[in-house]
């Protein structure tokens, strides 16, 4: 038998699975929807379905995933989930908190920790096990983040994915299992957020030679900008590039998982692949080539391989000081906009990007000429 209760607002199911006690929101105010949803409660117990709760403290927890997510995954990828990870849960374990930003040669210890006060405190998830989170309890935590924080869609379905990854992580290696009886995942049971079409900035065919040019006493930083422009890598990928990576004679550069310097680095999305070198950057890299020195094909001014930020500063204020406001990304969707605008497959595009094509249909498709009127006589 199931029993309901009150707490607050909203009712509770109360009843034995395995000679344990487990208690769960149902979600409502409604005292008739309660009733019902106990009927089904008391069903399912009765055959068998309801399964064993599990018990998954959240620090513990939250530590492992880090952990996992650190090792197997790009340093990037991971740190940006696991910075999503703080926002949501807070500084609930040693990995969720929060580091220093003065540079590693002035502390005095190496992960030294932040003294000053938590701005976020008190707008976390309040969960001390992973079975707390329901699907209401979610769903509640990210409209009060668009409304209150006024974070857009986009912003909020990144959260809802990276909480997707959490359940899945912990069915797989922490025997979690859902305690709401219509769902594996919590997730299933929150609705995406609406997003609003995405405003594409790129640069036009004079805008490309106004920038090369601009660049010209700057000859390594032009090149960068020329791969990022006329082969569409994103900023840490052609960080990350070695002298093997690029291929003047076959024309190719591969964008390729490496281990260099005790770092491992992968592609966004894990999967390597190669982006043909047209003639245009083809000329750009073979005046280049001669200056290329080093590990690494583009190295910064002491020699090693750039960070992305610095190098985002450094050509933020280049192009300040010229009076242009182009950045890597605007590059990287010159690549995608161009090669749309000629007419070229938004599946080859996708390849070449390193993005799927419902991502290149969602950015560029309406860029495809439309100068197809014979197409679509019959």
């Amino acid at each position: 038998m199931a029993s309901i209760y009150k707490r607050q607002k909203a009712y509770w199911v109360s009843y034995m699975v395995g000679g344990r006690n487990v208690c769960r929101s149902l979600g409502t105010a409604n005292a008739r929807e309660a009733e019902e949803l106990k009927r089904k409660y008391e069903a399912l117990n009765a055959n068998g379905l309801l399964p064993q709760p599990s018990n998954t403290p959240i620090g513990p927890f939250l530590q492992s995933l880090c952990a996992f997510w650190r090792q197997t995954r790009g340093g990037k990828s991971a740190e940006n989930d696991i910075g999503r990870l703080r926002r949501i849960f807070g500084p609930c374990c040693e990995a969720l908190k929060l580091r220093s930003h003065t540079p590693h040669s002035f502390r005095t210890r190496r992960y030294e920790i932040l003294s000053a006060a938590d701005a976020r405190s008190g707008r976390y998830l309040p969960v001390r096990k992973l079975e707390d989170l329901t699907p209401e309890a979610i769903a509640r935590y990210l409209e009060r983040r668009v409304v209150h924080d006024g974070i857009v869609g986009k912003t909020a379905n990144h959260l809802r994915i990276v909480l997707s990854g959490v359940f899945a992580y912990a069915r797989k290696y922490h025997g979690y299992r859902c305690p709401h009886p219509d769902y594996l995942n919590p997730i299933q049971g929150v609705e995406r957020f609406p997003e609003k079409q995405p405003v594409i900035k790129y640069l036009s065919a004079t805008d490309i030679i106004v920038q090369l040019e601009a660049l010209s006493d700057q000859p390594e930083i032009r090149a960068m900008v020329a791969v990022y422009i006329y082969a569409g890598l994103r900023r840490s990928e052609a960080l990350w590039l070695t002298p093997n990576d690029v291929d003047l004679e076959e024309r190719v550069i591969r964008v390729r998982k490496k281990e260099v310097e005790k770092s491992r680095w992968q592609p966004k999305t894990g999967i390597d692949r190669v982006v043909p070198i047209g003639s245009k950057l083809l000329a750009e890299l073979q005046v280049y080539l001669p200056r290329q020195h080093g590990t690494w094909f583009f190295t910064s001014p002491d020699g090693q391989r750039w960070d992305p930020d610095n190098f985002s500063r450094y050509l933020r204020d280049l192009n300040k000081a010229l009076g242009h406001t182009w950045n890597c990304k605007e590059f990287r969707h010159t690549f995608g906009s161009q090669l749309a605008q000629k007419g070229r497959s938004l599946f080859k595009i996708s390849a070449m990007m390193g993005n799927s094509p419902e991502i290149c249909r969602k950015y560029y498709a309406a860029l495809v000429p439309h100068e197809m009127h014979d197409d679509v006589e019959f």
